[in-house]
């Protein structure tokens, strides 16, 4: 069989309404209208984390321009891996953006527990607790060994914090793991829908305000993480000016 010949086999067996694939038609007008109902609903987080993305790609850029036009002070080496290990953050919350605003929430929620491990990595190169070569070992073993200390240094036995902040931090962080391992937090909220309240089944996301929720307050607890941690992207003090200063003092 060619190319061109399995092609129109599929064309002419899953063509709906002269649309190939023309089932998805109403599912991609209801991601739409999830985007919608999150903006009209939940108003103060848009705005909060419109403002935060902003302000994250002016940093990037202002990064850029300063490396540009100066040097770099001796003692900061891998502070040009390090600026696009943070342009990956920013693409991370983006994607995680565009699913919850598509109308799929958990699997933004799921994605951004990545995003959490890389804020308590960059906070403990910045404390210089470790380093960004041994936190992006080659080798893996060494790698997880690195970040098991250092997840232990800042939220573990080794911490300093009492056993009930552990505790709480834990309760936290088992969250996304709930939603990676199985998409449990997803098949507990269709199994509401469907089987308790007789919902019809949708193949298109429908709004449910908890999984809303649920994403949108991890979402800004680590964008405000990483407003904390912007600051050491400026290759000398003050380097992004009084003024970017004091807008981030706003956003935090």
């Amino acid at each position: 069989m060619t190319v061109e010949k399995w092609q129109q086999r599929l064309e002419d067996n899953f063509t709906v309404g002269d649309i190939i694939g023309g089932h998805l038609i109403d599912v991609i007008a209801l991601e739409k209208d999830y985007g919608q109902h999150v903006v009209s609903t939940f108003h103060g987080r848009s705005v909060l984390m419109d403002s935060f993305q902003s302000f994250f790609i002016e940093t990037l850029l202002s990064a850029e321009e300063w490396t540009r036009v100066n040097e770099l002070p001796a003692g900061r080496p891998y502070y040009s891996t390090i600026l696009v290990y943070f342009l990956t953050v920013f693409r991370s919350f983006r994607a995680c953006q565009v699913l919850f605003l598509s109308g799929y929430p958990l699997d933004g929620f799921s994605l951004i527990r990545d995003i959490k491990d890389r804020a308590f990595l960059l906070c403990a190169i910045a404390h210089n607790l470790t380093t960004f070569e041994a936190v992006t070992a080659i080798n893996k073993g060494e790698r997880m060994k690195e970040e098991r200390r250092v997840f232990s240094l800042l939220v573990g036995e080794d911490s300093g914090l009492s056993q009930e902040d552990r505790d709480e931090i834990a309760k936290w962080q088992s969250l996304f793991n709930t939603e990676i391992h199985g998409s449990m937090l997803t098949f507990v909220t269709e199994i509401r829908a469907v089987l308790q309240n007789g919902q019809p089944l949708s193949p298109a996301p429908l709004p449910d305000d908890r999984s809303i929720a649920m994403y949108m307050n991890r979402a800004v607890e680590l964008g405000w993480m990483f407003t904390r941690l912007l600051p050491f992207l400026q290759p000398i003090e003050g380097a992004f000016g009084a003024e970017w200063g004091a807008r981030r003092l706003i956003l935090d």
